[in-house]
């Protein structure tokens, strides 16, 4: 970051020295501040014209007091001195002992960026160029097929920029950029109606759009998926073989597996995998990766929002649970080192320990061999939305885009279908992984105690031995 930023100016380090004296006043072990300034954008576009448009901008400063696990946190919105003396006040009042901290001098944070952006694109394109993405987008859905009737485009994009604090004497921070396309088709026939949705984005340059994941692509991509599932059949219900598509397909391991490997969870032990290090958790050869370096996604960034460097860190390997995810706060309190994975959704909030791009590591099987072995099952393209219970691993998700498997070949497609089954079950049915890893960083967003992240999802082609599939009786 440039130390010459207007959020540098807002918040000098002696002041920032000042905030978490004050916070340290009444006894607190450890003190943080974070601020914060962050804009963003959108536009909504519906029967061939823009329905709304956004903008807002936001900036301001938390103050964190810690003791053991006690948390005081107060925030003061905009950078004026006396209301961020306040606000350091009132977190002291909360986490306290009656014995002052002692000062440590800062030490600037100074780690290599996973990748960096000359242009990105809520800063470089402009409210017009934006609103021509949008309409190029919706030019190719409608051409794809004339029983697209109907055309739903989301344009959003946010940056933010941060600088973090603390009494060990760190000193960070970082900049953000994300952006975001979603297209959304709705194809008629006869009395059948269907959906298809497709997105684009992450934290990416302008050109992306030009020359990665066009508004042509993504346009015509929402319209085949609602014209194929326009002929789809419904699923077999039952229990048989399942084969995942690879990107997004990675949202079962992160909401099944992910949450689980939080590190607030490992410490109170409400969750399945505390204990578990060292134990099989998955079928041998899965490995399991949560890293904050994966270039262009949005859940990558180089400092997180306590100040830690994006690291990766490897969660099973080889099937066996080797590590958890931690933030500052739950691996001080457990003897552990923080893993990059504190975060939180804006300066009004404390941070929370989170996951950022969650993948299953590639195997050596091409995908094409994978399906090829399955007698009778079902391909699932595309997922949808999901729930699952931290606390025993239960999960249901929806699939978008399915098609049976028929005698190792693809068959008919298949709508409204559903996964259903537990986490930790599913994850040692796993028994073919593809060669063809793809993290998707275009579009996720997690949420928890009221709080959403951007995050990535990934994986390879993953075949699974037996999946619940909901659907109709065979």
């Amino acid at each position: 970051m440039d130390p010459t930023s207007p959020l540098h100016q807002a918040l000098p380090r002696e002041l920032a020295a000042e905030l978490l004296a004050l916070a340290r006043a009444h006894g607190a072990e450890f003190a943080e501040v974070y601020a914060e300034t962050a804009t963003g954008g959108a536009f909504s576009y519906e029967e061939q014209r823009l329905k709304t448009s956004s903008y807002s901008v936001t900036s301001g400063l938390g103050v964190r007091a810690v003791i053991g696990d006690q948390t005081g946190y107060a925030y003061a919105d905009g950078f004026a001195p006396e209301d961020l003396r306040e606000a350091a006040r009132v977190a002291a009042r909360i986490a306290r002992d009656g014995r002052a901290g002692t000062a440590v001098a800062f030490r600037v944070v100074d780690t290599p960026a996973p990748f960096t952006l000359a242009e990105p694109a809520p800063r470089a394109l402009d409210e017009r160029a934006k609103i021509a993405l949008i309409r190029r987008a919706d030019d190719a859905a409608r051409a794809r097929d004339p029983r697209v009737h109907e055309v739903s485009i989301g344009y959003a994009d946010s940056s933010r920029v941060f600088i973090v604090a603390n009494s060990d004497g760190l000193w960070a921070g970082d900049e953000q950029h994300l952006s975001r396309l979603t297209v959304q088709a709705l194809a008629l026939e006869g009395d059948q109606r269907q959906q298809g949705l497709a997105t684009a984005g992450g934290s990416v340059e302008a050109g992306y759009f030009d020359t990665v994941r066009t508004p042509e692509t993504i346009g015509a991509e929402a319209a085949r998926i609602a014209i194929t599932l326009l002929a789809a059949v419904e699923p077999e219900a039952g229990s048989y073989p399942v084969v995942i598509a690879p990107g997004w397909g990675g949202v079962l391991v992160h909401e099944c597996f992910g949450h689980s490997m939080e590190g607030d969870t490992i410490r109170k032990r409400t969750s399945i995998r505390a204990g578990q290090v060292g134990r099989p958790v998955a079928s041998r050869g899965v490995t399991i990766v949560d890293s904050g370096r994966v270039p262009y996604s949005r859940g990558s960034f180089r400092v997180d929002d306590e100040g830690t460097p994006a690291q990766r860190t490897v969660l099973v390997e080889d099937g066996v649970l080797v590590g958890y995810l931690w933030d500052h706060l739950n691996a001080r309190l457990t003897g552990h080192s923080p893993t990059g994975n504190g975060r939180r959704s804006s300066y009004r909030n404390v941070p929370l320990c989170r996951m950022t791009n969650t993948y299953i590591e590639p195997g050596t099987h091409t995908p094409e061999e994978l399906i090829a072995s399955v007698e009778r099952g079902l391909y699932c393209k595309g997922l949808g939305g999901g729930s699952v219970s931290p606390a025993d691993g239960n999960f249901s998700f929806q699939v978008t885009e399915a098609y049976r498997i028929e005698k190792g070949r693809l068959g008919a497609p298949v709508r409204n279908a559903t996964l259903t089954g537990n986490g930790a079950d599913a994850m040692l049915k796993i028994d073919g992984l593809g060669n063809d890893l793809q993290i998707d960083g275009t579009t996720g967003s997690c949420g928890k105690d009221g709080q959403w992240k951007p995050v990535g999802v990934g994986q390879p082609t993953v075949r699974f031995t037996e999946i619940t599939v909901g659907g109709t009786q065979a």
